[in-house]
This record gives structure tokens, C-alpha cells and sequence, in this order.
């Protein structure tokens, strides 16, 4: 019988360096995965949900509010899973359901979380006593954090996604591609590429001072909240790259090569 169970338990054994795909379905009752996970709840109302939903599973809702729950189901599953990024699945959707998604997340970046975080920074180094010379350190490093931020959306929206819906709509319209073409003739998304500055390396950067470098007085709950506010606007951020560089530069990548061809 011990050898029996001894085989029985080799059969099923998975190597530590094989991670198990956590992954949720339509049919998961969206309560159920905010429970799960709530890291979610801020991606899901980018993605048009706001709470109140009741038992509703996620196909459900997404029906209830016309929102296109493949999608749905893609980003949820990228945000709640590290390990997780199907790029195929991705790049079949539009640039425009791509763009819209990214926009809202701007939108709430510097809405809420920019904000939130000037607020606890302002309030943490007040309570830090006798720590001028480490005040300044943080306060200089997360202005400046936050300017390349800004300045970054700002190009991406201002630049970048225009040229993008652009070239997308001049695909299916060739008699606007000669138009489109003397535009942005020294515009390509392999530029844009190589000025997409790493911001989560920045947000690595900025907790990395916060918790090597305080004064020993801070207040701990305070620290405690900013901390966390900056750990999960990094892990936003890093999958908010991922989708920009993996899904819609690729996308426009294939879209530049057909008009390239046609010139």
C-alpha cells in the first residue's frame, strides 16, 4: 500500500519551476474573482463595470452592458496573472477596442492615482521628523517621476494614438493612404518604440529609495498606505507596457508594412 501511494504521488508531482495557470472563465460569477483577487477591481471599471452586479457571472454582465467579453476575459486574466499573456488572442482585436482600453487607464491614472499619490507622499513627509535631507531626496525623485510620467501619456495620446487610428482606417481606405503617407512620413512606430521609457523601472526606482533610505520617526501606517499604493500602480503599470508594446505596437508594426508595400 506505501508503494502504491509512493507512485501514486510521484505520478502527480510538478516540478517547483512549473507555475500553475490560475486563469478565470465566462462563467465565474464576477463577485467570486473580485474576492479572489480585489487588484481587480480598478481594471474592471476601466473595463465599464461598476459594482452592484449581484451573481452575475462575467458572460452575463458583459451581455447586460454590451461590452465584449473576450476582451474582458484577456485582461483580467493578464492583470490577475503574471504568467499569463496570450498575445495571439490579443492581436485580434481592434486597435480601436485596444486604444479606447488604454485611454481609460490614463484617464484613471491621472485622475485618481496620481493625485492619491501626492496626497499620502504629502502627508508622509510631514509626519517624518527631522528627515529634511531624505524629504528632498523622495519628494525631488517622485516630481520627477511623475513630469516623464505625464509627459509620456500626454505624447502617447496627443501623437501616438492618432497616428495609429489613422493608419488603421487608411487600410480599409486606399484612396487616403498618398494623404496619410505625406503626414506622417517621418512617423513610425519603431521611433515611438525606442522612446517608450521603462516607467515601472522609475516606480522600482522610487519604492526603492522610500524603503532603503527613511528615517527610523515615520509614521508606519502612513508608510504602510504608500507603499501599497505604489506596489499596485507598478503592477499596473507593468501590465499597462505589456499591452502597449506586446498587442498595439505589433499591431501597427503588420499595419506599416501593407501601406509600406502599397507605396
Amino acid at each position: 500500500m506505501l508503494l502504491l501511494m509512493y507512485v501514486l504521488l510521484k505520478s502527480v508531482y510538478i516540478p517547483p519551476n512549473i507555475i500553475l495557470m490560475e486563469l478565470f472563465i465566462e462563467t465565474s460569477s464576477l463577485a467570486a474573482v473580485i474576492h479572489k483577487d480585489y487588484t481587480l477591481l480598478p481594471v474592471i471599471n476601466r473595463l465599464g463595470v461598476k459594482l452592484g452586479f449581484g451573481d452575475l457571472t462575467i458572460k452575463e454582465l458583459c451581455d447586460k452592458e454590451c461590452i465584449d467579453v473576450t476582451f474582458f476575459m484577456e485582461i483580467i486574466n493578464v492583470f490577475h496573472n503574471e504568467s499569463y499573456f496570450s498575445k495571439k488572442k490579443l492581436l485580434d482585436f481592434s486597435v480601436n477596442v485596444v486604444i479606447d482600453y488604454l485611454l481609460k487607464t490614463h484617464k484613471y491614472y491621472l485622475g485618481y492615482v496620481l493625485p492619491e499619490q501626492e496626497r499620502l507622499i504629502d502627508l508622509f513627509l510631514t509626519k517624518c521628523i527631522n528627515g529634511s535631507k531624505e524629504n528632498e531626496l523622495i519628494r525631488k525623485f517622485y516630481n520627477k517621476f511623475r513630469e516623464e510620467f505625464v509627459n509620456h501619456v500626454q505624447f502617447e495620446e496627443v501623437k501616438v494614438f492618432p497616428y495609429i487610428i489613422k493608419l488603421s482606417e487608411t487600410i480599409h481606405i486606399p484612396l487616403q493612404r498618398n494623404d496619410f503617407i505625406d503626414q506622417y512620413r517621418n512617423f513610425t512606430i519603431k521611433g515611438f518604440e525606442k522612446e517608450h521609457g521603462n516607467m515601472d523601472e522609475k516606480m522600482f526606482d522610487l519604492k526603492n529609495i522610500i524603503i532603503k533610505y527613511l528615517p527610523p520617526n515615520y509614521d508606519l501606517n502612513i508608510g504602510n498606505s504608500l507603499l501599497t499604493n505604489l506596489f499596485m500602480f507598478e503592477k499596473d503599470l507593468k501590465n499597462h507596457a505589456r499591452i502597449e508594446e506586446k498587442i498595439l505596437i505589433s499591431k501597427v508594426k503588420q499595419l506599416e508594412k501593407v501601406i509600406k508595400k502599397d507605396e
